[in-house]
């Protein structure tokens, strides 16, 4: 009988690719057809199959799947997973040694699919997955898992769900009869404190903020909560979400916005409406991401993600609102704050030792310290889980902020990051009577520094370096910071962090603890790149230079510490930014759940060099999580001249025995690129680069023009045998990119000087 991960008691996974204890020992066939280099790899959170180029219109790869007898109730196969545009999928069984197909092609739409085909007659010897090319290029299926489902069951089963009439009788108790307002613990601010944050709605930058507050609790108003209570909290991320779940908005941003401002304007709707979205989170059965990481048999899940928002939105809401509750009500918020939020995220911590020195070490001792601080004052011995938590927080931010105050893992994760840590960090500071400033490590302290080299010169922008989806400072942690260091550069971003009418973001709970947390006095926005800076632990150089008439130009040169985690394969890569426009971009990062994420690490979609093989691959730069030597740029500079150099060699490891890039300007508008080492064996090598205009090339002069407002820059490479230029993928904001390539044919040893000629116009 074949072995069966159960989903639902009508659904069940034969092939459960996420969890890589049971990937590794299916007996999965990949048979490469006519695509070259196809390949099976394990990241984090997914099996991928993957190819570097395969002609149109032909079968790029098969998979096959020896199945024994599947039981007779089940009458379907569902397969999941995620397939980029430019592909399709067909199915096939094999029955009697003869394989058919299952159902018609399939295409890819660069999101999750769950493609369900009737079983057929029995008995099915093994099922096979065709995946064929509709365009030329990489190809990357991320692989969820195959299973079966019976139809019948599974309609019945969604008919069964109960019904809420959203009045929760007997748990909030009809507002006529709720007593004063009185906070259970004062997690982040005190109900003597409602004074001072009314005032604050008035205030200069905080106003717009606040409005924008109002909105996002009016739209939350008219959410009826009890309509997405099911096996499992709806998320905006879709990697791990079922077909029929997809589409539904998370609750927790916009519980705890509708119970802040319900509490401001002392307005009881609102609050009660809070606490519905609170009573559905806690009647909702499971706090983990989906079914697939409870699957029966299996111990794989994505980690405690969700767990710490939920447990973080409850906590909140219940400091602020439990006197409005029965005592039934109380004691099941507390059970389940333990048993599906506070349990989990402790477990997640005391069995994965990386967490602790990556971001979710931190990011979970909010959910862990907010939660244990409420049961604090109910359950006494809970006090030895707070500190435990507090202890992991700290040692979590020690690990995660370099020595120079950088996050190896970008700006985006440490805005993220801070957000959330900063969260707990204050309500541990509150319990205890303990300053914020003291209880942070002294790494922390460093930090403006780098959020200033990290900063584009736009003031509020950031450099798209690494997993960055967005490309501004966002979410909380500026504000924060600025809180607690004023004299800092964080307080002269804050401004541009701040939301505004209109921009309700439902994601980190944007807003929330700037507005509860941050100063009250908040400056102007201006630029806060510094002539020369660098980060010697983290790995990153800028130089930003202006002229008489104030044109600015910046440059900047990427590195990155060993092992560092959410970075790109992009070392010695340089971004060019032509006064507040960037030039030579970075593409950044989009949602996890769009396969394309990993192909926007590679090497070639960045601005550096790279090898070309027969078959217009691409070597990629190793992974730095496997490289336990930093590649750190060395330099110098100041307001007329700017030097640095970096060795790449240990990410070219096996490619290239040596590689070295030097980046120098002598004067504002132009600096030369100079790229040296020597191949392990000769090829053809190309210097990309990244734009968001198209180029017009020149190939007699071996120069090519970009025309932008205000600027003409020019590049020349006398060495190029070849300039080209095409689309090629998109970046963070899913826009169209430039890819030009200066080529020149087979070489082992090379020593190629690019010059760029920037003029103001």
């Amino acid at each position: 009988m074949q072995h069966l991960f159960e989903l639902t008691p009508a659904e069940s996974i034969f092939a459960h690719f996420e969890d890589p204890a049971v990937a590794t020992q299916l007996p999965l066939r990949v048979i490469p057809v006519e695509a070259l280099e196809v390949k099976l790899t394990d990241f984090w959170d997914r099996r991928a199959l993957t190819w570097e180029n395969c002609a149109v219109g032909k079968a790029a790869a098969r998979l096959e799947l020896p199945l024994e007898e599947i039981e007779a109730r089940f009458d379907q196969f569902v397969f999941c997973q995620v397939l980029t545009v430019g592909m399709t999928v067909q199915f096939e069984a094999q029955r009697e040694g003869a394989w058919t197909t299952l159902g018609p092609p399939v295409a890819g739409n660069d999101h999750r699919l769950e493609i369900t085909l009737p079983m057929g007659r029995r008995p099915v010897q093994a099922v096979a997955a065709v995946f064929t090319a509709t365009r030329t290029g990489r190809g990357v299926v991320a692989l969820r898992w195959w299973g079966v489902a019976q139809s019948g069951l599974v309609a019945e089963l969604e008919k069964t769900r109960p019904v809420y009439d959203g009045k929760w009788s007997g748990l909030i108790l009809p507002v006529e009869q709720w007593p004063a307002v009185r906070f259970s613990r004062g997690l982040l601010f005190s109900e003597t404190e409602l004074e001072t944050l009314r005032a604050k709605r008035t205030a200069p930058h905080w106003d717009l903020h606040y409005r924008s507050m109002q909105e996002a609790a009016a739209a939350a108003l008219q959410r009826r909560p009890e309509d997405y209570i099911s096996d499992f909290l709806p998320v905006l991320d879709e990697r791990y979400t079922r077909e029929r779940e997809r589409g539904h908005e998370p609750l927790f941003y916009d519980a705890l916005v509708l119970g802040l401002v319900g509490l401001i304007e002392g307005d009881k709707q609102q609050a009660f409406h809070a606490l519905r979205y609170v009573m559905s989170m806690l009647h909702t059965k499971s706090w983990a991401i989906s079914a697939e990481c409870r699957a029966r048999g299996s111990v794989w899940d994505q980690g405690a993600f969700l767990e710490e928002l939920a447990v973080t939105a409850c906590a909140l809401l219940l400091d602020w609102f439990d006197f409005a509750l029965t005592p039934r009500a109380q004691a099941l918020a507390r059970q389940t704050l333990w048993d599906k939020g506070v349990a989990v995220i402790e477990q997640d911590m005391m069995r994965r030792e990386e967490v602790f020195h990556i971001n979710q070490g931190p990011w979970f001792c909010r959910g862990r310290l907010l939660g244990c601080l409420y049961l604090e004052t109910h359950w006494p011995r809970v006090r030895r889980n707070v500190e435990g938590a507090w202890a992991d927080l700290r040692e979590g931010l020690q690990n995660y902020v370099e020595p120079d105050g950088g996050a190896s893992e970008g700006m985006a994760y440490f805005c993220a990051t801070l957000h959330t840590s900063l969260g707990g960090v204050l309500a541990y500071a509150r319990a205890r009577g303990r300053k914020v400033r003291d209880l942070l490590p002294e790494n922390l302290t460093q930090s403006g520094r780098f959020v200033s080299i990290m900063s584009a010169v736009e003031p509020g922008s950031v450099l798209m370096d690494g997993d960055n989806l967005k490309d501004r400072f966002w979410a909380d942690a500026i504000p924060l910071l600025a809180a607690i260091f004023p004299d800092d550069a964080y307080a002269d971003i804050a401004a541009t962090c701040l939301a505004a009418p209109g921009d309700n973001p439902r994601r980190f709970e944007n807003g929330i603890y700037s507005f509860i947390a941050g100063p009250t006095v908040i400056r102007p926005p201006r630029p806060v790149v510094p002539v020369f800076g660098r980060l010697p632990s983290t790995g990153h150089i800028t130089s930003l230079r202006r002229n008489a008439t104030g044109r600015s130009l910046r440059l900047h040169l990427v590195g990155a510490k060993a092992r560092a985690s959410h970075t790109h394969n992009d070392k010695s890569g340089f971004l060019l930014e032509l006064d507040r426009e960037p030039v030579f971009i970075d593409r950044g990062q989009i949602k996890y759940d769009d396969p394309r994420c990993e192909t926007l690490k590679r090497s070639e979609l960045h601005n550096v060099i790279t090898p070309v093989l027969p078959g217009e691959i691409y070597p990629n730069q190793t992974y730095m999580g496997e490289i336990d030597t930093p590649v750190i740029p060395e330099g110098e500079g100041d307001e007329t001249k700017f030097r640095t150099h970096i060795d790449v060699s240990p990410v070219w490891r096996g490619i290239m025995s040596r590689c070295t890039r030097e980046l120098v300007a002598t004067e504002f508008a132009e600096f030369s690129v100079l790229d040296a080492g020597e191949m392990v064996a000769p090829s053809t090598l190309s210097f990309h680069l990244q734009t968001r205009v198209r180029w017009q090339i020149e190939p007699s002069c071996k120069e090519a023009q970009l025309h932008l407002p205000g600027w003409v820059v020019v590049l020349h490479a006398p060495w190029a045998e070849e300039i080209s230029q095409a689309e090629d993928l998109i970046d963070y904001r899913y826009q169209p990119v430039w890819h030009l390539q200066c080529r020149v044919a087979k070489q082992r040893e090379f020593h190629l000087k690019t010059f760029v000629l920037c003029h103001p116009v």
